[in-house]
């Protein structure tokens, strides 16, 4: 195409006769490198020779290079280039009073672009705008969604929502490899900042309002050291550790369903209210522990810890490992004498009630509206021995104190869980009391009802682990319940992997004993789940290859002693 364009310009002159030698483009990213690479680094012309011409295909010199950046830096080409700080602008134009834009350094799209049904293209709309907590930064974000009204469904960056039910369900598309996490309202977290509080719980045993404080404190911190105060002013906005510790739990929760199962969706709660988010709790707790319990069970037929390196030996699942740990205690309701019944003991047995109390009152809010059964209108021993101690000749004379006695407040007794030697945990629950359950002469022919459960548990043999042996001294402790002296196989089991994990488990008093009887036992199925994932080689990704699971099973693989501690 002929112009008719004259050039009496010197520098239009010189920019077009430079083109002829370098391309514009070369020359921008020479640009680019020059400005970001330090002038001190000995080898900097060097390293940006090389990039440019691995990225165009040129053979450029260092010389060559060398002049083109000593023209840049005495100024000849710039109106080539512009030397504006293209965030800042943006920054100041956002939030500029005189521009009515959508814009946002940071948009927040569908995780589809194509209806999950029908397959037809979506046109995207904007939302609203949002919140983003960063690691070291809040920005103002933009969040973006699509609908088909064909299907009556609407997509968002980490979640779809079926109209016509009212409900959100989120994919593992949706949540895998994002940069951000948004499940509705106007907070976005980055995955980033997820993932550092979960090593941060893993590691320094940080509960949420710790988290919360230092985080809070980081970015004012960040904001002080800031030049730009125009832009520090502009994205303050304190994390609260109530919203943000849904939004951890419904991720892992995500993570953790799409770890343990091949399926395509996990409803999550329509609101992001306690409320809400208690029911999505109850809702899929059974299922949850009852996969987590199925998976980590056969992992020694899956994927043994002793085909890893760091744990080279460790006989999976030849023993179940059982222990409590106090030390994570909380404060639960008052009702010692609540009851559950269950398979194997259908007129209840006394468990007491964990849940958390009111205040003032010692009693949770069930409790406060039901009738509370007193002690003396139990069947149970409360006053001989006060449930403690065995028969003091043929007894033993180790024994652990209830924790109710002389008490004000009322404090659970910790978890009891249940470990293979090889240190993976495989199940678990809160120990609400310490209760012997010990019948009075009119019940003393009570039984454990013949259960699948109750027959496992029957032909197992029970030993003391070694770490505690030493403290057990009448015979039947020594001899019969002393494993290396009843059992020939023993040498190799580890007996004390239970006192190993409470070695690390105490660390999270602090944070554990805070929690609610809503959330500790998620908590404790995410806990014990990383922990496993971690010490299992396993996690290596956000999303879990199934190809693990089922690789080396065998259905007809029944090899499995009956051995606890």
């Amino acid at each position: 195409m002929s112009s008719n364009y004259l050039l009496t310009d010197n520098e239009e002159i010189y920019i077009i006769t430079l083109h002829r030698h370098f391309k514009i483009n070369v020359l921008q990213l020479i640009n680019d490198l020059n400005n970001r690479m330090d002038h001190d680094i000995p080898t900097r012309v060097t390293d940006i020779k090389i990039m440019v011409n691995t990225m165009f295909n040129t053979d450029l010199s260092v010389t060559t290079v060398n002049e083109i950046i000593n023209r840049l830096n005495n100024g000849e080409l710039k109106q080539l280039f512009h030397s504006y700080d293209v965030d800042q602008l943006l920054t100041n134009y956002i939030a500029s009073s005189i521009s009515d834009t959508n814009a946002t350094l940071s948009c927040l799209k569908p995780f589809t672009n194509t209806c999950l049904t029908c397959k037809q293209e979506l046109q995207i709309s904007f939302n609203q705008y949002v919140t983003i907590y960063n690691m070291g930064s809040i920005i103002k974000g933009g969040v973006y969604y699509s609908s088909c009204n064909n299907c009556r469904m609407k997509y968002y960056p980490n979640y779809y929502e079926h109209i016509t039910i009212g409900a959100k369900f989120v994919t593992p598309a949706s949540i895998y490899n994002q940069k951000y996490i948004y499940f509705g309202g106007k907070k976005v977290y980055s995955t980033e900042l997820l993932i550092h509080f979960t090593s941060a719980f893993l590691r320094q045993y940080s509960g949420f309002e710790n988290f919360q404080n230092s985080y809070n404190l980081t970015i004012k911190k960040y904001i002080t050291l800031s030049a730009n105060t125009h832009t520090s002013n502009e994205i303050m906005s304190e994390i609260s550790r109530e919203y943000f510790s849904n939004i951890w739990f419904i991720y892992q929760l995500c993570l953790f369903t799409f770890f343990m199962n091949d399926t395509l969706q996990l409803e999550i709660p329509k609101l992001l209210d306690d409320l809400s988010i208690y029911k999505f709790f109850d809702v899929n707790y059974d299922q949850w522990y009852s996969d987590f319990v199925n998976h980590w069970a056969i992992h020694h037929r899956t994927h043994p810890c002793d085909s890893t390196k760091q744990f080279q030996g460790a006989d999976c699942m030849t023993a179940f490992v059982v222990d409590g740990m106090q030390k994570v205690a909380r404060v639960i309701c008052n009702n010692k004498n609540k009851m559950l019944v269950t398979s194997e003991f259908p007129d209840g047995i006394y468990v007491g009630c964990g849940n958390t109390p009111k205040s003032k009152s010692g009693l949770c809010e069930r409790c406060k509206e039901e009738e509370i059964i007193h002690d003396n209108e139990t069947y149970l021993k409360t006053n001989d021995d006060k449930g403690i101690y065995d028969d003091p000749t043929t007894g033993c004379n180790v024994s652990r104190e209830d924790r109710f006695v002389d008490m004000e407040k009322k404090i659970s007794q910790g978890i009891i869980y249940t470990l293979s030697p090889c240190g993976i945990i495989i199940g678990f629950d809160e120990f609400i009391y310490l209760f012997w359950n010990r019948y009075d002469k009119i019940e003393i022919n009570r039984r454990i009802l013949q259960t699948p459960s109750s027959n496992l548990i029957s032909r197992c043999l029970f030993f003391i682990d070694r770490f505690h042996q030493q403290n057990h001294k009448r015979p039947m402790c020594q001899k019969e319940r002393n494993i290396d002296y009843a059992y020939k196989g023993a040498i190799k089991i580890n007996t004390e992997a239970a006192e190993q994990r409470n070695s690390i488990l105490k660390q999270y008093q602090n944070a554990l004993s805070s929690y609610s009887s809503k959330k500790i036992r998620i908590t404790y199925l995410i806990l014990f789940h990383l922990m496993n994932a971690e010490r299992n080689m396993c996690d290596g990704q956000f999303e879990y290859n199934r190809n693990y699971a089922q690789g080396n099973f065998s259905a007809n693989d029944n090899s499995f002693n009956t051995i606890s501690d």
